[in-house]
């Protein structure tokens, strides 16, 4: 299987230091958040790795060159960004005809990537998204399931519909190339926003597989630094 990794993002929520280095590199205890998330992909059995890049691009194509791994990733650049779903449409080519996976650039993910590979493979389905269950819903993509456990429905950061716990998008996906194939190129797409309720709607079926524990997204002051402290 490969993989993306989102590392397109400005990290403007991240203040300063977001200006000066982009979000997928910033220290989490001792080394930047790309090689964690490296790592953590090629331990799960990942053969190769696509990157995109747009805020600070040199200094990710820099950090990749230099990876003992260098060999098994591949930088994009994309001039102009294309969200979650167009950066990942902009890049099918390099991510070949099977089922792939998509990490965004900014979360630390525990559970191994193959008990998620394992739920996909048992779903006939175009997507398998992982979620997790938090009452801490402000500023996240929230998403109903049905009983049988596949995604009814998805509300992308608001809170308005929420009451009381609810399941959170943790930005690791298994996608079907066949999901995006047909999207046009070079567009700015979402998929919590575009994608995702679009294939919904048209009857395609995406799993949810549910992580034990929350992801920890460090794209802020508060949540780095919470990172910093968990793995420092």
């Amino acid at each position: 299987m490969n993989a993306m990794i989102l590392a397109a993002g400005r990290g403007t929520r991240l203040g300063e230091l977001g200006q000066t280095i982009p979000k997928a590199l910033v220290d989490v205890g001792g080394q930047p958040l790309l090689a964690r998330q490296i790592s953590y992909l090629k331990d799960g059995g990942i053969d190769r790795i696509v990157v995109n890049a747009h805020h600070l691009a040199d200094q990710i194509e820099r950090f990749v060159a230099e990876h003992p791994l260098a060999d098994d990733i591949d930088v994009i650049f994309e001039p102009e960004l294309l969200g979650t779903a167009g950066g990942v449409r902009n890049a099918l080519s390099r991510l070949g005809e099977e089922p792939f996976l998509v990490l965004y650039g900014d979360v630390i993910v525990d559970e191994p990537v193959v008990e998620m590979s394992r739920t996909h493979r048992g779903a006939v389905a175009s997507a398998t998204i992982t979620l997790y269950q938090t009452e801490e819903v402000e500023g996240k993509g929230t998403v109903e399931l049905a009983d049988d456990g596949t995604v009814s429905k998805f509300h992308e950061k608001t809170t308005s519909h929420v009451d009381g716990p609810a399941y959170v998008n943790a930005g690791l996906y298994v996608v079907d190339p066949s999901l995006l194939r047909d999207l046009p190129p070079s567009t700015a797409l979402d998929f919590g926003h575009d994608v995702f309720p679009t294939a919904l709607a048209r009857g395609s079926t995406i799993m949810a597989h549910i992580l034990a524990s929350p992801v920890i997204d460090v794209g802020t002051p508060a949540m780095l630094e919470l990172a910093r402290n968990r793995l420092g």
